[in-house]
């Protein structure tokens, strides 16, 4: 897979997962938080089990520790994000989350050692300001412990892509992608029935909205950001992945008639930029064309040649000036 093809994956990841904030929405109106939690995350386990089944055969235990490492990471960015929600307002929420691009590049340096380059930098700078223009309303100069715990999650999900980019590479991306909704779906059951309480009845479309989170938003979204992030680098990941904000606010529009200001459309400029100050790369100019190298060559072999020739004839009026004297 062209790494072009992995960043068109991240993009329509981040359509499923902006469209999919109405499935969410839906779900919290009959579930907790924690049991939309484990709704999706053991719903999907079992769809991507039986996706990956012909390949955990043969399957090795590194495999699954890397998938394991992924899906602690996961949970933890989700619960945080549920943790954060009940103690600040969804705008706030949704910004402190998508700072992750800020994180990813630093995380990386402290653990792999890779620095992040002034392209990345800069980017993951213009993305959060775009973000803040698209996401913050006027409570946003006021941090309480929910903003805390929002931070906290964006530094999970800064981890989570930062453990898929390492757990992707050299290993099969179904069983990383099975094995990690496998622990995010143990630990949200475990919060669930510590923190939560089951609903009293299901409407059909709380329960439409929860297919929805299990087959799409969930098993398809993070097993197409998993073979993905096989091709492409974690930075790149984070900075389209922030683009969920973006098509948010644009499905908002368009299917619940909320506003967009002159500000949120600079945000989302500001946001697209960013991707593209890191991926678009100047073709480098070549010194000189293959036609002016190839002549060189040909030029240099003939004057090799013809040095060759001269000696040789040298060589023969020498030995014919000796048969002479002889």
């Amino acid at each position: 897979m062209k790494r072009s093809v992995a960043n068109v994956l991240l993009v329509i990841v981040t359509v499923i997962w902006g469209g999919g904030f109405i499935a969410t929405s839906a779900a919290l109106d009959c579930f907790e938080p924690f049991y939309v939690l484990m709704i999706r995350f053991v719903g999907s386990a079992l769809l991507s089990f039986l996706i990956a089944f012909p390949r955990l055969k043969s399957v090795e235990r590194k495999t699954l520790r890397k998938g394991a490492v992924a899906g602690v990471f996961l949970f933890l960015a989700f619960a945080f994000q549920t943790f954060g929600l009940q103690g600040t307002t969804a705008s706030k929420n949704a910004f402190l989350t998508t700072t992750n691009v800020v994180f990813v590049p630093y995380i990386s340096w402290m653990i792999f050692r890779r620095r992040p380059t002034q392209r990345q930098v800069m980017a993951s700078l213009l993305c959060v300001i775009g973000i803040a223009l698209l996401t913050l309303k006027g409570d946003a100069l006021s941090f309480g412990t929910g903003d805390l715990y929002s931070l906290l999650c964006a530094v999970f999900f800064a981890c989570h892509i930062i453990a898929l980019d390492w757990a992707t590479k050299g290993e099969d991306v179904l069983v990383i992608n099975a094995m990690q909704m496998l622990i995010a779906g143990i630990l949200s059951t475990f919060c669930a029935l510590l923190f939560g309480m089951p609903p009293t009845e299901v409407s059909i479309q709380a329960l439409l909205s929860a297919l929805y989170l299990i087959a799409i938003s969930t098993c398809l979204a993070f097993l197409l950001q998993t073979a993905a992030q096989k091709y492409t680098s974690a930075s790149s990941a984070s900075l389209i992945l922030s683009m969920e904000a973006l098509f948010a606010s644009i499905f908002s529009f368009f299917l619940l008639h909320e506003e967009i200001s002159p500000m949120m459309m600079l945000g989302g400029v500001l946001i697209l930029g960013s991707i593209l100050l890191v991926e678009y790369q100047r073709p480098t100019k070549r010194p000189e064309s293959t036609e002016t190298a190839k002549g060189e060559q040909y030029t240099v072999l003939g004057d090799e040649n013809a040095d060759l020739h001269n000696q040789s004839e040298l060589l023969s009026v020498r030995e014919g000036a000796c048969e002479s004297d002889r």
